[in-house]
C-alpha cells in the first residue's frame, strides 16, 4: 500500500522538522508526497487588525500590504523548494501545487487527494502573516476529510505508536482512520486506557481498541492507567517514560463553548507533548 502524504505550507507554518519527518515516513512506507503551498489571502491585512486591534496602533505604522504579500510569497516558495530538496535526497516522489486563498479551505480541498495531512504546530505568532497558525490548524482539524498529523518544532525520538483511547466517538474514529492509512505500519501499537477511578472501565475501553486492531493483524500492547491526572498529563508521562514516534487520539470532543472555558485536551497535548499527534475529528 502506497501512502499519499499532503504536506501543507502556509505563510508562517513551521517547516524543517515537519519536512524531515514526512519524507522519512514516505520513504519507510513506500509513499509519495504532495507539497502544497498556500499564500494566505489575509496577509494583506496585519494580524493585529484581524484580531480586532487598531489599524494604526498609535504611532506604530501598519506594514505595507504589498510588502507583506511579497514576504509571504517568498516564504512559501522557499519552503516548497526546501521540501522538494528533502524528498530528492530521500528518493521520495514529490509534486507540488501553489495557491492563494484561505489556507483552511484550500488545504481541506486538496486533502481529498491524499491519505493524511501533515502540518507543523503553532510557532511563535508572526504579526505580519495574517490568520494565526493555531487558528488555521484548529479549523483544518475540524473540517479535514482526512486525518491530520500535527508535528511539533522539536520531536523527542521514540518508537511505536501510542493510542490514547477513552471509548469516545472521536477516539473510535481516529483509531479507524489509523488502520485505513499506512501509518499503522510505523511500529508496535500501545493502547493506553485511562480512567480517574475505575480500572475496569479503563480496561473495557482499551479492550475494544485492542480487539479492533488485532482483527486487522496489528501487534498491540495495552496499558491501563487509573489516575486523577488529566489525560494530557498521562500521555505526557507515557511519552516521557518510553518515547513514542506518534500519538493517536480523537480531536475536539467538547463543544466549542466548553473548550473556550475549560480548554481542549487536543490543544493541551499538542502544546505539551514533544511527539507528532495523529488526529481525526
Amino acid at each position: 500500500m502506497s501512502v499519499q502524504i499532503l504536506i501543507a505550507i502556509h505563510n508562517a507554518s513551521p517547516g524543517t522538522g515537519t519536512f524531515a519527518l514526512a519524507t522519512s515516513w514516505a520513504q519507510r512506507l513506500n509513499g509519495a508526497i504532495l507539497a502544497m503551498g498556500v499564500v494566505d489571502e489575509s496577509t494583506a491585512v496585519p494580524a493585529s487588525v484581524l484580531a480586532g486591534g487598531s489599524a494604526s496602533m498609535g504611532n506604530i505604522a501598519v506594514p505595507d500590504a504589498n510588502a507583506l504579500r511579497t514576504k509571504a510569497e517568498k516564504y512559501v516558495t522557499e519552503a516548497l523548494r526546501e521540501l522538494e530538496s528533502h524528498c530528492q535526497d530521500a528518493g521520495v516522489a514529490c509534486r507540488h501545487v501553489a495557491k492563494e486563498g484561505n489556507p483552511e479551505e484550500a488545504i481541506c480541498l486538496e486533502a481529498q487527494r491524499c491519505d493524511i495531512v501533515v502540518l507543523g504546530r503553532q510557532s511563535t505568532p508572526n504579526p505580519d502573516f495574517g490568520i494565526p497558525t493555531r487558528e488555521i490548524l484548529s479549523g483544518i482539524l475540524r473540517h479535514s476529510p482526512r486525518p491530520v498529523v500535527a508535528v511539533p518544532g522539536h520531536i523527542q525520538q521514540g518508537q511505536g505508536i501510542l493510542v490514547a483511547y477513552d471509548g469516545s466517538l472521536q477516539s473510535a474514529r481516529a483509531l479507524q482512520a489509523l488502520v485505513a492509512t499506512g501509518l499503522r505500519r510505523l511500529g508496535t501499537i500501545l493502547v493506553v486506557g485511562v480512567h480517574p477511578e475505575s480500572e475496569q472501565v479503563a480496561n473495557e475501553h482499551a479492550e475494544r481498541a485492542v480487539e479492533y486492531l488485532a482483527a486487522h493483524g496489528l501487534a498491540v500492547d495495552r496499558r491501563i492507567v487509573v489516575s486523577d491526572k488529566s489525560v494530557e498529563c498521562v500521555i505526557a508521562d507515557e511519552v516521557q517514560a518510553g518515547g513514542v514516534e506518534m500519538i493517536v487520539m480523537g480531536a475536539y470532543g467538547r463543544s466549542r463553548l466548553a473548550e473556550f472555558f475549560l480548554g481542549s485536551t487536543t490543544t493541551k497535548v499538542m502544546d505539551g507533548v514533544p511527539a507528532p499527534v495523529f488526529l481525526f475529528h
